[in-house]
């Protein structure tokens, strides 16, 4: 209504009351009944101005600003629907308090954050070829080659963060002793790589229990989906002490970290020796009454001078990941239960001790990994030699000639000083090459491999490709590799 009109309705009523005929002498109760009609018309007259007023300003307010006109309407509905969509998706993930999805890796988790698991895995796939000129076993022929699954493991892994605590189980199918210290290095099954839990004790410190890798060789402590060639050396087979079971503290800063272990220890050096094997296989867990070690300590620091621990996580070194170096050195040391009463053959109440030491420096781009290794046995036979030492080297470096595509190289050496079990050092150049699809998930990978040296029988191994061969013959591996990972 017109603010005009408004202004007319009050002159009436004024005129109105100003013309009404009264007595000269109106009584007092007259008096009283016109001014209450007169307050009574003016609060309608307000109350009816003040809802035209509202009416004007939201018209005004619509002709000053136009932000909701056909296309605004449109795109604030749409954006509503899209927001009541994801509301029912979230709805259908849900049940019973949990949740479902995919953050780098599928994952369950309960509505309030306090329990999580995460599921992964990984395929590995490969082509092996094995070229031998003359090989010293008559009845072996000079190509051997074909197709093989090496891995494919499951991993699952969790937080309770109310208990600081953290839990890992990775099996699967694989060799059941993929470091030959049987003859059953060629047998495949289902296995249990790793299964512990870690608790977080301060904020530096944490402990963990369990089956584990032993914190020896970088090597080992990569994951084998993260190496830069096919698969890690011969050396790191026989020397890199593997899986054990028992307690691990670890206590980690910014630049800093060390691992103490207390396991049942390793039988990685102990070829052709009775050691564990009175177990199915020769993979870790055993049983606690085995005759196997009476105590075994692994010890291992590591400085990181540059970089993130993260990066360190593998050997490459992608282009834009950034410099980093590190350094580590590790010791080990197990003493055996066997005495000299025992007639099984080996190891008359004996003692093992180790030491390595590695660099590793990525270059944003390109990368560089050395180490060396060395292992003292004491008392290795009840006959023969007494001592056995285990020596090795590896070198390695990659570089990249695309964002995706990198190029490798790798010189490993080293064996025994026992001649009985192969003196002869192990001489093995390999390069290749690693294109990635996306990242370390899907990877293709091809390697060849040239010995100039023996490779006796307690360093070959069929999940590398390389066979026996007693004499210098020159063998030559080919590998190919699909790595598939989610």
């Amino acid at each position: 209504m017109d603010q005009r009109y408004l202004q007319w309705i009050a002159s009436a009523t004024l005129v109105l009351i100003t013309s009404s005929p009264v007595s000269a002498q109106p009584s007092t109760q007259e008096t009283q009944d016109q001014l209450n009609s007169l307050v009574q018309q003016l609060n309608r007259v307000e109350a009816v101005h003040a809802e035209v007023r509202l009416e004007l300003d939201a018209a005004q307010a619509d002709l000053n600003d136009g932000w909701l006109d056909d296309q605004r309407a449109a795109q604030v509905a749409s954006l509503v629907q899209d927001i009541l969509n994801d509301a029912d998706t979230r709805t259908n993930l849900r049940g019973d308090g949990m949740m479902m999805g995919w953050s780098n890796g599928f994952f369950l988790a309960s509505a309030d954050g306090r329990h999580r698991l995460n599921i992964s895995g990984m395929m590995q796939m490969r082509y092996l070829g094995s070229w031998i000129s003359k090989p010293s076993n008559p009845a072996q022929p000079e190509l051997q080659s074909g197709f093989d699954i090496p891995r494919v493991i499951f991993n699952i892994d969790g937080s309770i963060p109310y208990a600081n605590m953290e839990y890992f189980i990775q099996t699967g199918w694989g060799r059941l002793d993929p470091d030959n210290m049987t003859d059953i290095d060629d047998v495949v099954g289902v296995r249990l790589w790793e299964a512990w839990t870690k608790i977080k004790v301060t904020d530096d410190m944490s402990l963990k229990v369990g089956q584990f890798k032993l914190p020896f060789t970088r090597e080992t402590l990569v994951d084998a989906s993260r190496q830069l060639a096919i698969e890690k050396t011969l050396i790191d087979h026989r020397m890199g002490l593997e899986i054990s079971t028992g307690v691990e503290l670890i206590w980690a800063n910014r630049d800093r970290r060390f691992f103490l272990a207390y396991t049942n220890g390793s039988g990685a050096m102990l070829w052709a020796s009775p050691f564990m094997f009175n177990e199915p296989t020769a993979m870790p867990p055993w049983a606690a009454i085995n005759l196997d070690t009476s105590y075994s300590f692994t010890l291992r620091h590591e400085w990181k001078l540059s970089g993130g621990w993260e990066q360190f996580n593998q050997f490459t070194s992608p282009p834009g990941s950034g410099k980093g170096l590190l350094l580590g050195i590790a010791g080990h040391r197990q003493n055996l239960e066997r005495n000299s009463t025992d007639t099984g053959g080996g190891f008359a109440d004996g003692s093992m001790w180790g030491m390595t030491a590695d660099a590793s420096y990525l270059f944003d781009g390109a990368s560089f990994f050395v180490a060396g290794t060395y292992h003292h046995i004491k008392d290795f036979n009840t006959s023969g030699p007494q001592d056995l030492n285990w020596m090795g080297i590896v070198a390695q470096g990659g570089t990249y000639i695309s964002n995706s595509t990198e190029l490798f190289g790798r010189f490993e050496a080293g064996g025994t000083s026992n001649g009985a079990l192969g003196g002869e050092a192990v001489q093995i150049l390999t390069v290749g090459m690693n294109h990635y699809l996306d990242g370390q998930d899907l990877k293709v990978s091809a390697d060849v491999g040239f010995s100039f040296g023996e490779v006796p029988g307690t360093m070959e191994n069929s999940l590398t490709g390389w066979r026996t061969d007693n004499e210098v013959r020159d063998q030559v591996v080919v590998r190919t590799q699909l790595q598939v990972m989610f």
